[in-house]
């Protein structure tokens, strides 16, 4: 039998290889029917996808899923996953923290605007502390918007560093909808209506809202 020569092994490969090459894994959007889906393998321009759902998906799904924040307070002090069960969202992966969506009314007591992530911290029950703070920005903290969207999951990205992509095109959206032009000014002593959400990891978490939506009023 004759030996092959390494020239004619190398032509034979070829087809193979250019046949592999030429193969295009794509996402099967059929399978993705309830997520915010776009052609192709990746997800690519994140704050151009974030604009085309952001008032249609978004901000309604907050709207839609928010509980009372008193409600949701009063359910952690008891225990986290039972408050998470009846008022979160979290993914399907083991470990993943309790998202929610919530809306919260009350005074601000305190708030730090001599940062680029600036916040107000609100008092709802009315003795003077603070239940919650609500994120200012323009630096926006956390992953909460992504990670509260149960339309959007990690296995549809193309790595961890798209995800992120994703999240901070939210934070940016969020803030150049409803935070950009909100005054910083005398905000302590104001009420403030808003509608967000948050992650906790431990029940003694710092309850760090994101905003969707959001009114300041009082002190004119």
């Amino acid at each position: 039998m004759k030996r092959v020569g390494p020239m004619i092994k190398l032509l034979l490969l070829l087809p193979l290889v250019f046949s592999v090459e030429a193969c295009q894994l794509v996402k099967n959007d059929a399978e993705n029917d309830n997520k915010a889906t776009v052609s192709g393998s990746s997800y690519g321009d994140m704050p151009a996808l974030v604009e085309g759902i952001w008032e249609d998906r978004v901000v309604p799904h907050l709207k839609n899923s928010a509980a009372d924040f008193a409600d949701i307070r009063a359910a952690l002090k008891n225990n986290l996953d039972a408050a998470g069960e009846t008022f979160g969202y979290r993914p399907s992966s083991e470990g993943s923290p309790w998202n929610f969506a919530t809306r919260i009314e009350g005074e601000i007591v305190a708030a730090k605007t001599d940062t680029r992530a600036a916040t107000a911290d609100v008092d709802i029950d009315g003795d003077g502390r603070a239940d919650a703070v609500i994120q200012l920005g323009p630096v926006i903290r956390g992953t909460t918007v992504r990670d509260v969207l149960p339309f959007f999951d990690f296995t549809s990205f193309t790595d961890q560093i798209e995800f992120a992509q994703l999240s901070r095109a939210l934070n940016m959206k969020a803030f150049d909808t409803v935070l950009k032009d909100l005054s910083r000014e005398d905000l302590v002593g104001k009420s403030v209506d808003a509608t967000g959400a948050f992650t906790m990891r431990k029940p003694d978490d710092t309850v760090l809202i994101t905003p969707v939506e959001i009114e300041v009023s009082g002190n004119e």
